[in-house]
């Protein structure tokens, strides 16, 4: 799930490279991959989330994973997709990711012993907490406090480096569990 997670954020990203802004037809492409983007990234941290817990929190995040799926279908059947809408849902969504970061690294710390898969856990944890962290900075600027050219600029420098260091750290992680996971013998 984190590297459908990723490869998703990637490529969504990448329609913003000037290259593709020049080809007829990509903002309307572009807009409706990224209200797809703003609805899927949410439950796509949760699934991941979810698929990292095991017992009664597992259950949890996918019932908050539920309610959360319900609450953007019942508020965009309401009020459509538009600004104040996606507002909601962005900001619901980074206080999700949030909560759900700072869980983890929390049952992370009370254990004793980790295990391999633990420990790349814990990178991921760090990383989506560094870049949603980042996110609620740009989403203090852009939906509060409003948005204007030059904070614009400085929001989007912000966003592309905290993905870039958040995948570094992610890659890392998961890089590391690969090296340190038991191999099977055949």
């Amino acid at each position: 799930m984190i590297g459908i997670y990723w490869l998703f954020t990637g490529l969504i990203n990448f329609m913003d490279l000037d290259f593709f802004r020049h080809l007829t037809n990509t903002s309307v492409l572009q807009e409706r991959l990224n209200i797809f983007y703003n609805l899927a990234e949410t439950p796509l941290v949760l699934l991941a989330f979810a698929g990292a817990a095991s017992g009664l929190h597992r259950k949890q995040i996918l019932l908050v994973l539920l309610f959360f799926i319900a609450g953007e279908l019942a508020l965009v059947g309401w009020k459509g997709y538009n600004f104040a809408s996606s507002a909601i849902i962005i900001g619901s969504g980074l206080l999700l990711t949030l909560a759900c970061s700072i869980s983890g690294l929390v049952q992370y710390m009370r254990k004793m012993e980790h295990t391999p898969f633990e420990n790349s856990m814990v990178f991921v944890y760090a990383a989506l907490l560094f870049a949603y962290v980042s996110f609620l900075i740009i989403y203090i600027f852009i939906h509060i406090r409003g948005n204007n050219e030059g904070s614009s600029k400085d929001s989007f420098l912000l966003y592309y480096t905290s993905l870039l260091l958040s995948a570094a750290i992610t890659s890392s992680g998961l890089w590391g569990y690969g090296i340190r996971r038991p191999q099977a013998v055949l």
